[in-house]
C-alpha cells in the first residue's frame, strides 16, 4: 500500500454512529485506529473533521425531535479529553502529518416548516426535522449567495464576493487551531446545501452585480450577459479567498490542502463557478490538490442528500459523467499543470469501493501523490452492513 495516502476522519459520525473502537470514544483507540490506518491504509496524513465549528451555530428542532439533538450535541460534548492536542501528538509520534477539516460552505440553513420537509429534506434518516446554522449566517442573511431577484438563498453557502465573508471563515478556521499542533488545514468544498433546480440560479449578490457591470457594461440582474464571463468572476473571488488564507496559514507556518470535485467548475450542487485550479498550482496557494469529491452522497455511509433534488444545467456534471473524461484520462488535465510545481494531487476514494485494481492504477500515475479513504467505513463494518444512520425522536411520533 502506498505510504503517501491521507485518512479522511470525521470524528462526528464516528462518535455517534460507529462501533467498538471504530468510536473513536477515548484516546486508546484513536491510537489504535491510527495505528492501523497507518499500516494497512499507507496514509502518511489525517484529515480530522471536528465538531469545534459547531460552537459558532445552533441547532433547531422541530417539537419531537429536540430531545434527539439535546443527545446529539451531549454526545458530542462528553469527552473528557482533548482530540486537538492528543490528534496531532499522537499523529507526530507515528511519523504523520495532521490537518484540521474545515469547511468552506457549510453555514447551515434554517428549519423548514413542516409541510415543506415533508417533501423536500436533507435527509429523512438523519437530518429532515432539525438543522443547524450558524449564528453569522442568521445576523448576516444577505451575505448569503443569492438569486437573481434576491429574494431566495441557498442556504449554507456564503458569497465569497464579500470581504466580510472571507474574513469571518479565516478567523473561524484559524481561531479554533490557536494553541494546538496541528502541521495544516484542509479546505472541503463539499457543502450539504440544497441543490437549486438550476446551476445557474445563485450569485447574483450586489458586489458581484456592481462587478460585472464595471468591467462588461451589463447588469446581471436585469439583462443579458456571458454566463462564461460570470462564472470566472464567480471563480475569481474563490481564489481570492485562497489568496488571504494562505496569508494566514503561511503566518503561522501551516500547510494548506483543499478539496473538491473534479473538473474546471465547482460543480453540484453549488454551480458553475470556475475552478481556476491553473491559477492555485502556479502561484502556490494551496501545498495539496484532492479532487473527485462528491457533495450529494455522505462519505461515511453513503446516503443520499437531498436525493429529490438534483437540478441541471451544469457546464460538468461528476454525479452522471456529463461532458466529463473518465477520471484516469482527466488526472492528465492537472498534470500539464503540476510540472514543476510544489502542489501535490491527491485522489479521493471515499465514494468508491475499496478496489487494488483501480487504486494501483491510480497511484501507478506519476501525477498522483496518494489517495483518500474514509476511516469510517474502515473502521465499522457493523453499521455500513445495516445501513444504520438514524437518530431517532426520544418524544412521541412526529
Amino acid at each position: 500500500m502506498n505510504a503517501n495516502n491521507i485518512a479522511s476522519a470525521s470524528w462526528g459520525d464516528h462518535l455517534t454512529f460507529g462501533e467498538g473502537e471504530g468510536l473513536l470514544d477515548n484516546p486508546d483507540a484513536l491510537y489504535k485506529r491510527m495505528r492501523v490506518w497507518k499500516d494497512e491504509l499507507g496514509i502518511s496524513s489525517i484529515h480530522w473533521r471536528q465538531g469545534r465549528t459547531s460552537k459558532f451555530g445552533s441547532y433547531k428542532a422541530a417539537k419531537n425531535y429536540r430531545k434527539a439533538v439535546k443527545s446529539i450535541n451531549s454526545l458530542n460534548n462528553s469527552s473528557d479529553w482533548d482530540d486537538f492536542k492528543e490528534l496531532p501528538e499522537m499523529s507526530h509520534a507515528l511519523g504523520l502529518k495532521a490537518h484540521a477539516y474545515v469547511s468552506i460552505f457549510g453555514e447551515g440553513w434554517p428549519l423548514a416548516p413542516a409541510k415543506v420537509r415533508a417533501k423536500s429534506h436533507h435527509n429523512a434518516m438523519h437530518g429532515q426535522h432539525f438543522a443547524w446554522q450558524s449564528h453569522f449566517t442568521r445576523k448576516n442573511p444577505e451575505l448569503i449567495m443569492q438569486d437573481r431577484t434576491g429574494e431566495t438563498r441557498q442556504w449554507g453557502v456564503l458569497c465569497l464576493a464579500y470581504p466580510e465573508a472571507r474574513k469571518y471563515l479565516i478567523d473561524k478556521f484559524m481561531s479554533i487551531l490557536e494553541g494546538y499542533n496541528f502541521d495544516g488545514v484542509f479546505l472541503c468544498f463539499r457543502t450539504e446545501a440544497k441543490p437549486p433546480e438550476h446551476a445557474d440560479t445563485f450569485g447574483f449578490n450586489e458586489p458581484i452585480r456592481k462587478e460585472y457591470l464595471n468591467r462588461y457594461g451589463r447588469d446581471i440582474t436585469t439583462e443579458n450577459f456571458d454566463l462564461s464571463l460570470w462564472h470566472d468572476l464567480l471563480g475569481e473571488y474563490i481564489t481570492t479567498f485562497l489568496r488571504e488564507m494562505r496569508k494566514a496559514t503561511k503566518s503561522r507556518g501551516l500547510e494548506l490542502s483543499l478539496g473538491c470535485a473534479r473538473g474546471n467548475i465547482i460543480g453540484p450542487p453549488l454551480g458553475n463557478a470556475t475552478i481556476d485550479y491553473r491559477t492555485w498550482i502556479q502561484e502556490e496557494l494551496i501545498d495539496e490538490l484532492i479532487i473527485n469529491q462528491n457533495s450529494s452522497q455522505c462519505p461515511s455511509i453513503w446516503h443520499q442528500l437531498w436525493p429529490m433534488h438534483r437540478g441541471y444545467g451544469y457546464k460538468q456534471n461528476y454525479l452522471d459523467d456529463y461532458n466529463m473524461p473518465p477520471l484516469v484520462e482527466h488526472i492528465k488535465d492537472y498534470s500539464n499543470h503540476l510540472a514543476n510545481s510544489s502542489t501535490k494531487l491527491y485522489i479521493a476514494r471515499q465514494w468508491d469501493p475499496i478496489s487494488p485494481a483501480e487504486e494501483s492504477e491510480l497511484l501507478n500515475h506519476p501525477s498522483v501523490s496518494g489517495l483518500v479513504y474514509s476511516t469510517f467505513r474502515y473502521d465499522n463494518p457493523g453499521p455500513l452492513a445495516n445501513s444504520d444512520w438514524v437518530i431517532h425522536s426520544d418524544d412521541e411520533t412526529a
